[in-house]
């Protein structure tokens, strides 16, 4: 009885006429009738809602007058929704809908790889293949994908998985192929002049030694040795010569230099990319984009945590003037010191500090700036 009223059940009053005899009546007749409380002039009960009507058929003969209070029960909750017919035309359509876009692409798992291995894979596949969310997966795309991401050479091994929506990345880093030949056939020769401080022979012969001068193009390591009974060894020159010498290097710097300069308006595009599709969004330009400082990203919109099947790809356009500058002599000078330590460390990035010169002036707002450093470092040309 309790699961027929979960169903579909009626809660009536009953008032006037014979009401003992209309209880009566039900219970010879099967009408089961719950929770019954007398009010004045009759009663209050519950019943099944199909039993209602063979109720309100005994209830005339006897002069009852009934009347409902409440319909109670799932039936009556989802009776407004059965009579939608749009809604369930709509959902006949959700179903196969939502099995047919499977297929593409709504979530990208790359949680195996660094951050920036993501973002190198994605582009990667975005580019060379069309791969990226809201893209129309097939079997051929995902194996040129693969094929992409090892041709790149950023990854050794690649493997693309994708079922329901769910697109895989999974991809290990390349290694450096190591150097068969790591030693020159010819010798190895000096590039600057310098006097020795210590030596690491890995191949070949050693032809100078700790506290000699050396020339530059001088030979440092030879490709011949003989063994104790004078039987002549070739083998490949490898190694490394420290000698301590002087560089010279002369920088200048402006004192008033013109640059651009951010004035912090800014406004972006967008383009909504689904399958092959792009779609430009509207926007309402500010300013000129010729010398404005443009940022890309491509980004994959989400509701509520829940990823879109879709990419949009931003350009974030920041204003920017032309303006002058002026730097104190100071400001300048430390510049000047940055620029020649990084030219150093370019040609010799081994150098060890041990003493240095410098020479300043100033002339027609530009400062000029000369240095000596006396280094050790490894001078065997490359």
């Amino acid at each position: 009885m309790e699961l027929q009223l979960l169903w579909a059940g009626v809660r009536f009053s009953a008032r006037n006429g014979n009401g003992e005899g209309l209880l009566s009546e039900a219970a010879r007749t099967g009408l089961h009738l719950s929770e019954v409380t007398p009010q004045p002039g009759g009663f209050a009960a519950r019943c099944a809602a199909w039993r209602y009507r063979k109720l309100a058929a005994l209830a005339r003969k006897r002069r009852v007058r009934l009347h409902i209070a409440q319909r109670t029960g799932l039936y009556f909750f989802l009776r407004p929704f059965l009579r939608r017919r749009g809604l369930w035309a709509g959902l006949l359509l959700f179903v196969p809908l939502l099995l047919w876009s499977q297929n593409f692409v709504w979530a990208v798992d790359s949680s195996s790889l660094s951050a920036g291995q993501q973002a190198r894979a994605k582009q990667i596949l975005r580019e060379a293949c069309s791969i990226a969310p809201g893209s129309f997966i097939t079997q051929e795309k995902l194996t040129a994908g693969e094929y992409a991401l090892l041709q790149s050479g950023e990854f050794s091994w690649a493997s693309l998985n994708f079922q329901d929506g769910r697109l895989v990345v999974e991809a290990a880093a390349a290694k450096p192929v190591p150097d068969i030949a790591v030693g020159k056939l010819d010798g190895v020769l000096a590039k600057t002049a310098g006097t020795v401080v210590r030596t690491n022979l890995t191949g070949g012969t050693m032809l100078v030694t700790p506290g000699q001068a050396v020339e530059a193009g001088q030979p440092l390591i030879g490709t011949a040795r003989t063994e104790r009974d004078g039987t002549p060894i070739f083998e490949p020159a490898a190694g490394a010569v420290f000698a301590r010498f002087d560089w010279e290097h002369v920088q200048t710097e402006p004192l008033i230099v013109s640059a651009k300069r951010l004035t912090g308006r800014q406004f972006s595009r967008r383009v909504v990319s689904f399958n092959g599709w792009d779609l430009s969004l509207p926007v309402w330009k500010q300013f000129s984009e010729e010398t404005a400082l443009a940022i890309s990203r491509t980004v994959q919109p989400d509701w509520l945590g829940l990823c879109l099947p879709f990419s949009m790809a931003e350009t974030t356009y920041y204003e920017q003037t032309e303006q002058e500058i002026s730097y104190t002599e100071e400001q300048a000078l430390a510049l000047a010191k940055l620029h020649s330590l990084q030219a150093l460390f370019a040609a010799y990035p081994d150098a060890e500090f041990v003493a240095q010169k410098e020479d300043v002036s100033t002339e027609n707002d530009t400062l000029r700036y000369r240095v000596v450093y006396t280094i050790i470092a490894d001078i065997c040309a490359d």
